[in-house]
């Protein structure tokens, strides 16, 4: 699937998402740099480039209070190298470490993909082989959206975070065993407006 596709098909996801939660407010706008695909297991990874990440923070609207409040937001990723894209929104927990200008935050929700999700047929062995060892499978085009992070205010209305990002499908998502999914690591600058 092509970039222009995945960004329309995720820019209607993303204000029909929007428009659900504007009217809570928009709390936090954040600019995310991140180095794709970090491989933890020590194995080479296979796509390269690094994501720059435009992200929307909404104030937590009062029906989401039986939850402990989190705040919905929005996300897109694009790859300067022109591996995998994606964008989508979902909800956040952030909370300071006490009385300190320190926090963590856990994000969880739902993108939509633009990398490979199949592969051709074990006739076609040489780009089977190809495909494994340069791209990574996804076996769906949405993922699960799972965020951990830990940051510092630095001013009254500006923060930084480091983060550690993973997309997955958790063999839910898709209807195929193959559930290879990334890794990112990088670190956010966040504006505060509220």
């Amino acid at each position: 699937m092509n970039l222009t596709r995945t960004l329309a098909v995720s820019l209607i996801a993303l204000t029909a998402f929007g428009f659900s939660t504007a009217q809570a407010g928009i709390e936090e706008f954040r600019i995310g740099i991140a180095k794709h695909d970090v491989e933890l297991t020590g194995d080479d990874p296979r796509e390269s480039g690094v994501n720059i990440q435009p992200q929307i923070v909404f104030t937590s609207p009062d029906f989401l209070s039986f939850i402990a409040s989190p705040n919905p937001y929005l996300i897109a990723s694009i790859n300067s190298d022109g591996e995998t894209n994606f964008a989508g929104g979902g909800l956040l927990y952030k909370r300071d470490f006490g009385q300190t200008d320190w926090f963590w935050e856990l994000d969880g929700g739902l993108v939509y993909q633009d990398g490979r999700t199949d592969l051709p047929p074990p006739i076609e062995a040489a780009e089977r082989e190809r495909i494994l060892a340069t791209e990574i499978t996804f076996g769906s085009e949405l993922q699960f959206h799972f965020v951990a992070g830990v940051g510092k205010a630095v001013s009254d209305k500006w923060d930084i975070q480091a983060y550690f990002e993973h997309l997955s499908h958790g063999q839910i998502l898709g209807d195929t065993e193959k559930n290879e999914g990334v890794e990112n690591v990088g670190l956010k600058f966040g504006r505060r407006f509220r």
